[in-house]
């Protein structure tokens, strides 16, 4: 049986272009050398958790936005004594 992923595609996907900005500013290519000023491992960490965190904000600021009544259940009679 299959395990769910630890992180969401939609994480993956934010973190991964966060890893590439990152990864392009970090990087300083010379004639004869290429130089990375930090830890690629280090980078797709902080990716990881910057795409989280955003996907986190971004939910409790979608939330306010929710319905708030997801158990209300419409019959014939509510729709009924609404005509009345």
């Amino acid at each position: 049986m299959a395990t769910a992923p630890a992180v969401s595609p939609q994480t993956r996907e934010l973190a991964s272009r966060i890893y590439v900005d990152l990864v392009v500013r970090a990087t300083h290519v010379a004639e004869s050398a290429v130089k990375m000023e930090s830890s690629p491992v280090n980078i797709a960490k902080l990716s990881f958790k910057l795409a989280a965190e955003f996907d986190a904000v971004e939910r409790e600021l979608n939330a306010a936005h929710l319905p708030k009544n997801q158990d209300f259940k419409v019959d014939v009679e509510s729709i009924a004594n609404w005509s009345k």
